[in-house]
């Protein structure tokens, strides 16, 4: 069967975002299908903002303040991401190179929603997720359309895995937008508990709560990925160290000081944009999977890197999000509820979390899916 996957998988430094795609695709691989990832980039998907409302914000004092406020800061920001990008490009971490290798993908790359609508990708499936695929505040609105999977012929089926939402809420606007595209789904299965409430509001009763299909591959098939590879491995005991550039109150000086009170040293790994003065570590994927399996403790505020550290049976403690990103927390509590296992959340002045021992069970593809997949009645 081929089958194609909308998803994330453009990033040059969210070793999750890659993994997630990596594991979706060699799952459905490894079960015989011809599974290829859609290349398409929502970027050029963006509404542009109209000269009248472009003017109404420049007149508006307190718009204008903000604004200046804003420009100011991202001066003194733009300075330091600056060194820091230049401190990237001379230590790469070969994203590009992983995709070459472990990922199949589509020969065209659709630049935009009328894209995959003027020629769409050729597909018996089509399938979105997981990552924050259905989280409509990451991209413009008219790539709803795409990740929605409004385009091809009618009788492609069209299934969600694991698909994220990760909003704090879900306005009418979206709802009359959504609806109509869910309701066309064969199968549709969320990876948060809440996603279900925002199906149901969409008008879809039967959604499945399921596990991030990063779960779907044992330990041992990510530990295949660093051992036939070339990689550095640190001499020293160490806490990894890994954050996003998602807002939280947590003070990373913290994570120091713990390590130095267990005699242990830091490495630390960024992605998404974190601007900071500490050293970092620019990992590979390989070198990334290696570090999470070896390390003492694992502390990080994302998400598939909690996911990898339980894979691996890590001491991991979670830095919960805040501002904007706060509604994104509901992915930390629904993989503690999938998992069965307790709250790991840690804080500036509590790390007791990290040293809950706790057993993960085995999790793997739901039979509602697959039957769906396989149904030709569908």
């Amino acid at each position: 069967m081929k089958i194609g996957i909308m998803t994330f998988w453009w990033s040059q430094d969210n070793y999750g975002q890659l993994l997630q795609c990596y594991a979706l695709q060699k799952y459905l691989r490894d079960m015989g299908h011809d599974a290829y990832l859609i290349r398409y980039n929502p970027e050029n998907d963006t509404n542009k903002t109209s000269l009248i409302r472009k003017f109404a914000k420049i007149f508006n004092p307190k718009k204008l303040t903000k604004y200046i406020f804003m420009k100011i800061k991202r001066k003194i920001t733009e300075k330091k991401r600056f060194a820091q990008l230049e401190e990237q490009r001379l230590n790469p971490r070969y994203f590009d190179d992983f995709r070459a290798k472990y990922l199949k993908c589509s020969d065209t790359f659709y630049s935009s929603y009328d894209s995959l609508n003027e020629n769409p990708p050729e597909a018996d499936v089509y399938i979105v997720g997981a990552d924050q695929v259905w989280n409509f505040n990451l991209y413009p609105k008219k790539a709803i359309n795409a990740y929605f999977l409004n385009f091809g012929k009618n009788e492609i089926k069209r299934l969600s895995y694991a698909a994220s939402w990760s909003i704090p809420k879900i306005d009418k606007k979206h709802i009359t937008q959504i609806s109509p595209l869910l309701q066309k789904f064969n199968y549709v299965s969320v990876r948060e508990i809440k996603g279900l409430f925002y199906c149901e509001k969409c008008g879809v009763m039967n959604a499945e709560w399921v596990p991030d299909p990063t779960f779907l591959l044992k330990a041992d098939k990510y530990r295949q990925i660093y051992k036939e590879s070339t990689i550095r491995k640190p001499k020293d005991s160490y806490v990894l160290l890994y954050m996003l550039g998602n807002s939280t109150d947590f003070n990373i000086q913290k994570a120091y000081d713990f390590a130095k009170s267990k005699n242990l040293k830091i490495i630390y790994v960024t992605g998404n944009g974190v601007v900071d003065d500490k050293e970092k570590y620019y990992a590979t994927i390989p070198e990334w999977l290696y570090l999470i399996d070896n390390a003492e403790y694992v502390i990080t505020n994302s998400f598939h890197c909690c996911v990898f550290s339980s894979l691996f049976n890590k001491k991991f403690g979670v830095i919960q999000l805040s501002g904007v990103w706060k509604g994104s927390n509901d992915r930390f509590e629904s993989l503690f509820k999938f998992l069965g296992i307790d709250s790991r959340y840690i804080t500036n002045a509590n790390f007791d979390n990290l040293e809950i021992s706790y057993q993960i069970k085995d999790l793997c593809f739901s039979q509602s899916f697959l039957e769906a997949l396989y149904d030709s009645k569908n």
